[in-house]
């Protein structure tokens, strides 16, 4: 009986092996058309390559009497997009993305026609202007509205004017009217140079104020600038990512929340409405090469008491896409799906993480949170599209079950864990991504000797816009006086749109020995959950989820969970 999960583990991961070698030719075969006609990406574009894929998710039209409004919208921030004009086609380029859409299926006043194309890992939107017609793009933290104006609103401004004034091409043959419709166009145009003026000189002043109020008081100087009308001029006069209103940073902010109904039949549980974790996702650009990533978390604990915690706070150097080094507290690059989803349960096609990948506060085995340093980036001339991690950090408490598990501002003794890692993401079949990494650190448990901990992580995934197909294996190992204790865990999930609903079944196993020197109530955990992910809107989604759960030694729970995931 001691060696059956053994077994099971061993054949697990032989069916897991199967399905990853099966799902690499399936794919390589579906992809070879679509891979041949790929090109190579801008080089010049700055992204953090740490991070996974984001996903182009919607593209809308609204209509307004001055020309259409196309609103795109995207599960992360689009801060380093660019734009340029192409004789009468407008392009977009959002670099490190993938679209959810195969077709931009919009109309409207500004614009004939429209397409998207993937090229590698980016994202090219593109727009046939009508003749005469302009365009603009304003930009909030995850969405991008492209603004068309047709030459109706110039026809509106010209028949606004006096009655006397006349465009030349309404002129006549009569000198004495031309020069009268001469002497009112230059009128008005004196007019205009004098307003430009008396609002320059106002700017002028203004702004000199500020300096001498930044050197009486530099606190008092950048709450006022953020308050000053130049910090509130419009969004289509700083349409490029890097301008910021009189020099300094401009932080985003967008919201994820989640409500949640939840049934179970485990002893001691009731049946409970609950509100999820309000996350404040902040991000804010300092230069070209500077910006600044923050994760707020408040969340009411078992208690009903609310708890409010950094989850994620780094200063970012993104040079080049060879490296890229962040220092603050981050999510550990263990496997795929803990540096993939983060707490928005929005972004996640389930309504909950898998038994491996629970943070610590949830009962999680593994560190998922660390504070320290991280280095991330494209190894040079390496096939695949390879890509390396590298990270260092105070690792996870373990002194007391009541400690924090994060060790956010005290490591509990000198050594330090690390991270390495390695993943591939081949050109020719995008949305494919495999990969492995490596922890070590050493625990420390009051009344114990030290114990060394080593977790083995692998990854294999595939999402394009309909399939979403993930499978991880992570093997953790404590030693502790010459013994060994090892936990496998692993999980498989796949999912398939159907317009705006989309099924997926997940299937999980983890199993920690019942004396493990850590985690010695955990024991083993595994079943199937069987859901529906159904995007009542672009930004607001309807989850339903069966879990069942079987326990060693203990009985089977059934649970439900109905959940409303927004973001804002």
């Amino acid at each position: 009986m001691k060696n059956s999960p053994r077994r099971f583990f061993i054949s697990a991961i032989s069916l897991f092996s199967f399905f990853c070698f099966a799902s690499v030719a399936v794919i390589a075969q579906t992809s070879s058309q679509q891979s041949a006609s790929q090109q190579q990406n801008a080089s010049n574009a700055h992204v953090n390559v740490s991070l996974p894929l984001r996903r182009i998710v919607a593209a809308r039209t609204s209509g307004a009497a001055e020309g259409a409004r196309v609103l795109i919208a995207s599960d992360a921030p689009l801060d380093d997009y660019s734009s340029r004009l192409d004789g009468d086609n407008f392009h977009i380029l959002i670099p490190h993305a993938r679209a959810s859409f195969s077709e931009i299926q919009v109309a409207g006043r500004g614009f004939t026609s429209a397409g998207v194309e993937q090229r590698d890992e980016s994202v090219i939107l593109s727009f046939h202007l009508e003749q005469g017609a302009s365009v603009s793009v304003t930009r909030g933290f995850n969405r991008l509205e492209v603004i068309f104006k047709t030459t109706a609103q110039s026809t509106a401004y010209a028949s606004s004017k006096p009655s006397g004034a006349k465009t030349a091409d309404a002129a006549t043959d009569n000198p004495n009217e031309e020069r009268e419709t001469i002497r009112q166009m230059r009128a008005q145009i004196d007019a205009l140079e004098a307003r430009i003026k008396e609002i320059e000189a106002k700017q002028a002043a203004q702004s000199n104020s500020q300096q001498q109020t930044a050197q009486a008081a530099p606190t008092r100087a950048s709450i006022a600038a953020n308050s000053s009308p130049a910090s509130a001029a419009p969004a289509d006069e700083h349409n490029q990512h890097d301008d910021m209103p009189n020099g300094r940073p401009n932080l985003q902010i967008q919201g994820f929340a989640d409500v949640n109904y939840h049934v179970s039949d485990q002893k001691g549980t009731t049946n409970s409405f609950a509100l999820g974790q309000l996350d404040l996702f902040l991000t804010s650009r300092l230069s070209e090469k500077f910006s600044v990533l923050g994760e707020l978390i408040i969340e009411a604990g078992q208690d009903n008491a609310f708890s409010f915690e950094i989850h994620r706070l780094l200063l970012r150097y993104t040079p080049n896409d060879y490296f890229n080094f962040s220092a603050g507290r981050y999510h550990t690059a263990i496997g795929y799906y803990n540096t993939a989803y983060h707490h928005g349960s929005w972004f996640q096609t389930a309504a909950n993480r898998p038994f491996i990948f629970a943070f610590e506060s949830k009962g999680g085995i593994l560190p998922l949170h660390n504070v320290g340093l991280s280095v991330t980036g494209r190894i040079p001339r390496a096939p695949f599209g390879l890509r390396y991690v590298a990270e260092i950090g105070n690792g996870r408490a373990s002194r007391s079950p009541l400690d924090r598990a994060v060790q956010t501002a005290v490591d509990e003794n000198n050594g330090k864990a690390f991270n390495l890692g390695v993943f591939a993401r081949p050109k020719t079949i995008p949305g494919f991504q495999t990969g492995f990494s490596f922890y070590r650190d050493h625990l420390t448990p009051a009344g114990k000797s030290k114990v060394g901990q080593s977790i083995f992580a692998a990854h294999l995934v595939y999402q394009n816009r309909l399939y979403e197909f993930l499978n991880e294996a992570v093997f953790l190992r404590h030693t502790l006086n010459n013994r060994t204790f090892q936990t496998p865990g692993l999980y498989t999930q796949f999912s398939r749109r159907f317009g705006n609903a989309r099924p997926y079944f997940r299937y999980q196993y983890v199993s920690v020995p019942a004396d493990d020197p850590i985690f010695p109530d955990v024991g083993r955990r595994e079943g199937p959950s069987v859901g529906l992910r159904y995007d009542i809107s672009d930004f607001a989604a309807f989850k339903a989820q069966y879990d069942r759960t079987r326990r060693r030694s203990l009985s089977t729970i059934d649970e439900l969970i109905l959940q409303l995931a927004f973001t804002f």
